[in-house]
């Protein structure tokens, strides 16, 4: 108990130091708990999406992949012959050509029994439920489209009425739902896809009666859709739980650097306390208990924050119609964040606890204020740091070697080793500063603030090599992404303009007659059609727009004859890779978020640890402006050695992810890399800003006197 009150006494006396501590803590709290409530969310909605099985489906006879629709029909008549059937319905699934207003797209048709429990209508803001040559379209297609209720489409060559709009999964692609008798008569567009049974029939008198078809039990079925969704989440909830832990190994360096600060400015409190009798093992405890209350206080700030921020864009993504069920807020999720806060808070104050335990009283009482003045042990961090790498080299070579067989095997070897080098960078961080510190020497020469700057980096340079690697971590993530989505982008590009050298082509193993098919595209002048190896090809003839050469290919082929545009799929591919990089920005952005935070910590508590040398300086002649620009050069100092490193380990990582998922990538766009690396300077010394503005307030009489 006595540790326990003199801990608390330590936070409660000075609650600033406490804030400064924690606010690496908070923001990577915040972004564990956000991120585990928005992938569990997320999870939620994507498996509702993908069970397209209706809860009231006792069973289902999924039928094979060339069954047509008048055996499905069949079929189905059959089973509702059958004791214990309720109902039947068939499920026919189609991408449909789908003119509407003047403008033709691609829309994702589904057959629907417009009511009962086989129905997937959900709740409608306007219309009624379809009848037959009538749908029900989704709120955001009917949004893009400019559809309302009573327009009339034309969709493979079939007239059907918009007859409701309300909650159908959309997720992006504009989808309708139609009668059965409507996708019967569309044709060969529409493909059935299964036929749901309710009741409680006899599973073996169904396979009876399905010929080729498989039946497999209601509950059964939902199963393994669900199961098949969260085993394509894997990857992602993998590549989320390495940011997240990326985001926490950062906080993890700043907060540790943070305590060896603040203790080695209380080495005589600490010796003080073992001169009255305190024990090693009581200074120890006394520091590891302040380490968690400060865990848990910033743990709960930051799982508040989290939990705020997923509500919100839950909120957001529920208003758009992309998810259905209620806001799931995960109480044991939340605890184990704050676990997890005061868990690295502790180890990231055992080293500074440790060393607390060692000093002698007498030592204590006479030593430097500054721990990280203290000689370095150069042995054993270039023996961690050789072995890091070994491994790490080890680990990519692996990666690479078993990208053939398994890609997601391949990029989680290629993570290890970008860990294992992130680990080397830690255990070297000082002496890459003073070899930075010595090698710009030359250029403080004409200036005192960079002087003293040089100096201080050499001296106290576990400091700044605390800024140094998370910035490195962030700047490296960052051009590790964008490495990758400039190379996935010129590898789509690449592989569109291979597979579509024409602006649209028909697959000619898809219709009857090619030759026939070409020369009727041939006999509308704005069209330029020609019979490929595989393909027809067409291109518009000179001075046609892509809009007009859409109406006249559709004019032309038959209802049901598929065309793909180069323009559609391209659209397509960019869609994702933009997806995929809006959620990298956002997840590396609290990364480098907490690397700003450590700058402005780690320079504050560097002030105010040199409020004495600062005042000396004063003394002698150094101007305000001097102070506050040596504070700002140490952190271009950092950030100028992590944004060089960063960039330098990122983009080889970006090649070897592109290298394991086979992608040729081109050229790094090392202009954009150039703009990351200054960009990271210049926000380094804002972040300064404020460490900048105590250091030019320390008065020079206040300061000598000061301890």
């Amino acid at each position: 108990m006595i540790v326990i009150r003199a801990a608390a006494r330590s936070v409660l006396r000075r609650p600033g130091q406490a804030v400064l501590i924690g606010m690496a803590i908070v923001a990577a709290t915040a972004f564990a708990a956000a991120s585990l409530l928005i992938a569990l969310n997320a999870r939620t909605a994507l498996v509702a999406f993908g069970m397209s099985t209706p809860t009231a489906a006792g069973a289902v006879v999924i039928p094979p992949s060339d069954l047509t629709s008048e055996a499905a029909t069949e079929i189905a008549e059959r089973v509702r012959t059958l004791p214990g059937v309720d109902e039947v319905a068939v499920e026919y699934l189609g991408d449909v050509e789908v003119q509407l207003g003047g403008t033709t797209a691609v829309w994702k048709l589904t057959s629907d029994p417009g009511s009962g429990p086989l129905s997937g209508i959900g709740e409608l803001s306007a219309g009624s439920a379809p009848e037959a040559g009538e749908v029900v379209i989704g709120t955001s297609t009917a949004e893009r489209s400019g559809a309302t209720v009573g327009d009339v489409f034309v969709a493979g060559g079939r007239e059907l009425t918009v007859a409701g709009i309300g909650q159908v999964h959309e997720f992006g692609q504009d989808v309708a739902l139609i009668r059965e008798e409507d996708a019967v008569a569309l044709g060969g567009s529409m493909a059935p896809v299964q036929i749901f049974v309710t009741g409680d029939p006899d599973l073996d008198v169904l396979n009876a009666v399905a010929g080729e078809s498989t039946v497999v039990g209601g509950e059964e079925r939902r199963a393994e859709e669900a199961r098949s969704v969260t085993d394509t989440l894997v990857g992602v909830f993998g590549a989320l739980s390495v940011f997240v832990g990326l985001a926490v190994l950062s906080a993890v360096v700043i907060v540790s650097s943070t305590f060896r600060i603040l203790l080695a400015r209380r080495a005589a409190e600490l010796a003080l306390l073992r001169c009255v009798g305190a024990s090693r093992a009581q200074v120890r405890r006394s520091v590891l208990v302040e380490a968690a209350f400060i865990g848990l206080v910033g743990g709960a700030a930051g799982v508040a924050v989290g939990l705020a921020t997923a509500a919100v864009l839950v909120t957001a993504a529920r208003g758009a119609g992309l998810l259905d069920a209620p806001f799931d807020a995960a109480p044991a999720g939340l605890i184990a964040c704050l676990v997890l806060a005061v868990c690295c808070s502790i180890v990231a104050a055992l080293p500074a606890a440790r060393a607390a335990g060692r000093t002698s009283p007498v030592a204590a009482l006479g030593e430097a204020r500054s721990s990280d003045a203290r000689p370095l042990r150069g042995a054993p961090r270039l023996l961690v740091a050789v072995a890091a790498l070994v491994v790490a080299a080890l680990a990519a070579f692996a990666g690479v070697a078993v990208a053939s067989t398994d890609e997601f095997l391949g990029l989680a070897l290629a993570a290890l080793s970008g860990t294992l080098v992130f680990a080397a960078l830690v255990a070297v961080g000082p002496f890459l500063i003073r070899w930075s510190a010595l090698l710009l020497r030359p250029l403080a020469s004409g200036s005192v603030a960079l002087r003293l700057t040089m100096s201080n980096a050499s001296r106290a340079s576990r400091r700044t090599a605390a800024m140094t690697t998370v910035l490195t971590l962030g700047v490296g993530l960052t051009a590790a992404l964008t490495v990758g989505v400039a190379g996935a982008s010129a590898d789509a590009e690449e592989s569109v303009a291979r597979n579509f050298p024409t602006a649209a082509i028909i697959p000619v193993d898809l219709v009857d007659d090619p030759d026939a098919v070409v020369e009727r595209l041939s006999a509308d002048p704005s069209v330029e059609a020609r019979l490929g190896e595989a393909d027809i090809l067409i291109d518009p003839a000179p001075g046609v727009t892509p809009e007009a050469l859409r109406s006249a290919v559709l004019d032309r082929v038959d209802p049901g004859v598929p065309v793909y545009w180069a323009a559609d799929v391209q659209a397509g591919i960019g869609q994702t890779i933009l997806i995929g990089q809006l959620i990298g920005v956002a997840t590396i952005g609290v990364t480098l978020l907490v690397a700003m935070i450590g700058v402005t910590v780690t320079l504050a508590l560097s002030v105010a640890e040199r409020r004495q040398e600062i005042a000396l300086l004063r003394a002698l002649g150094v101007s305000r402006s001097g102070t506050r620009r040596s504070v700002a050069a140490e952190a271009a100092l950092a950030a100028t050695v992590g944004s060089a490193i960063g960039v330098t380990v990122g983009c080889g990582y970006g090649v070897l992810a592109l290298h394991i998922l086979g992608m040729a990538g081109g050229m790094p766009p090392f202009g954009t890399l150039a703009v990351l690396g200054v960009g990271v300077i210049a926000t380094s010394v804002l972040a300064a800003v404020a460490p900048m503005r105590a250091a030019s307030r320390v008065q020079p009489a206040i300061g000598v006197a000061a301890r």
